[in-house]
């Protein structure tokens, strides 16, 4: 927004007509000493500024997003307890984790930071997730027949039982 301002001397006399802006985002008066192509026209300094740096810390998140990944789930790793202790800190100070509590969307028993249950989150990724289905099935797979192999009856009959066989089939 552009504005026509005067400025006076200090007898009160008209000097000269200036026109000033404000900024989009605040409202700030724009005032520039040095022109740089990257400035937003539209922008004070302290928004352009703060626009830029978010713009910079964006694209380095996302040229580093694995290692920044990586070492957040390591120090998380290695410091569990100091991560319990910060979030009984923060319910304690925040009056709004003091509502009513989380139940399972599936089954409404009591959750503390999840949608679903343990229970129920399996059940729907296996419904839902042909991948995690597979893998699930061939560990189950793998689980029956090495206690198969392990069974007193298995050793002495020789034979996989029908059910079993009917089991890992579906």
């Amino acid at each position: 927004m552009v504005a026509a301002t005067e400025v006076r001397s200090t007898a009160g006399r008209v000097v000269m007509g200036t026109q000033t802006r404000s900024c989009a985002r605040c409202g700030a008066q724009i005032t520039r000493r040095r022109r740089n192509a990257q400035q937003n026209e539209e922008l004070c300094s302290g928004c352009d500024q703060r626009d830029r740096r978010a713009a910079y810390f964006r694209s380095y998140y996302a040229n580093h997003k694995d290692r920044i990944l990586h070492k957040n789930r390591r120090w998380a790793k290695d410091n569990k307890t100091r991560i319990v202790q910060l979030r009984q800190a923060r319910r304690v100070r925040d009056p709004s984790t003091l509502q009513a509590p989380r139940t399972c969307v599936d089954c409404d028993s009591p959750v503390t930071r999840a949608i679903r249950c343990r229970k129920c989150y399996i059940r729907f990724r296996y419904a839902n997730d042909a991948a995690y289905r597979a893998r699930r099935l061939a560990t189950t797979r793998r689980w029956l027949e090495k206690r198969q192999d392990t069974s007193p009856l298995r050793r002495a009959s020789g034979r996989a039982s029908s059910h079993v066989s009917q089991f890992i089939a579906n």
